[in-house]
């Protein structure tokens, strides 16, 4: 059994006669037909009622057909993985995402941008702070999308979006610590996602002579926050709800209030971008989106 006799079978089944189906596949009619009556002769069974006027499924040709659907699409698939190949575009782009990003928009432009090209996987890594930064000078990521750049001596750094980081404790423990003024918060955990690169790394917003809890995962900081077991800065989009609900209270002080952070998209200035990974940075710095 041979694709190619796979594709003339299923080419009957759509064009709905032999001679239909030479005409598409540019065949001469005995050759369809001597293909199908090689691959009944291989099966030892009649694929095809020919005694109408158009040939018909047997019992044993709805089954087959069935289940050649799936071989069908699998070598139609491999066909296109065939021509992405040829043109050159790459399996893979790693993506590095500040965890702190907007990920909502980001993921439907990744989604839209995946069914363009759905021969190039798209593999996100979500990092803390100076990870994204990190992993792109380290070439273990094509593109960058974070808020926190050190080196841009190395860097192609171009604006992207930009996050709002909100002060929030929740209201329970707003209410039983009397929140008034900043200082009251001295005594109370501020949660605050740490660096990998300790000292170096960047922070904002820190109370200085407050206490401190450090982490390292920002799902966990905001579970901790909404347990009422300290306050922290968490992205507007990540708490949004929460604030409409009063399940917690906003800080607004004089050191501690909200406040915009520029998300930039980063790339290794000596790092060459695939034809793909070309063509998604250059979008993502126009800003075109599909819809």
């Amino acid at each position: 059994m041979t694709f190619d006799q796979v594709l003339v079978f299923h080419r009957i089944i759509q064009a709905g006669s032999f001679k239909a189906a030479a005409a598409e596949l540019h065949k001469t009619q005995p050759a369809i037909s001597l293909a199908i009556k090689k691959l009944e002769e291989e099966m030892e069974v009649e694929l095809f009622d020919r005694s109408g006027y158009r040939p018909e499924l047997t019992v044993y040709g709805k089954a087959f057909f069935e289940r050649s659907l799936k071989v069908l699409q699998g070598m139609n698939e491999l066909e296109g993985l065939s021509q992405s190949f040829r043109r050159e575009e790459e399996p893979e782009i790693v993506i590095a995402v500040d965890g702190i990003s907007p990920l909502p928009k980001l993921l439907h432009l990744f989604k839209s941008f995946g069914k363009r090209f759905p021969h190039t996987k798209l593999n996100l890594g979500f990092d803390i702070l100076s990870g994204s930064e990190s992993r792109v000078l380290e070439r273990e990521a094509q593109i960058g999308i974070t808020h926190f750049v050190s080196d841009h001596s190395s860097l192609e750094v171009m604006p992207f979006t930009a996050v709002k980081m909100i002060p929030v404790m929740s209201s329970e423990l707003f209410k039983e610590r009397k929140v008034s003024s900043q200082a009251d918060l001295a005594d109370i955990d501020q949660i605050v996602v740490g660096d990998k690169k300790g000292s170096k790394g960047v922070s904002f917003g820190l109370l200085d002579q407050g206490k401190k809890w450090r982490i390292n995962d920002n799902n966990f900081k905001r579970e901790i926050i909404l347990a009422g077991l300290g306050w922290g800065h968490l992205p507007e989009h990540v708490i949004d709800r929460e604030i409409k609900e009063k399940k917690v209270v906003v800080l607004d002080f004089e050191d501690i209030h909200p406040r915009e952070l520029d998300i930039n998209l980063i790339r290794h200035k000596k790092h060459h971008l695939g034809v793909v990974a070309k063509i998604f940075w250059d979008e993502l710095v126009s800003g075109k989106k599909e819809k």
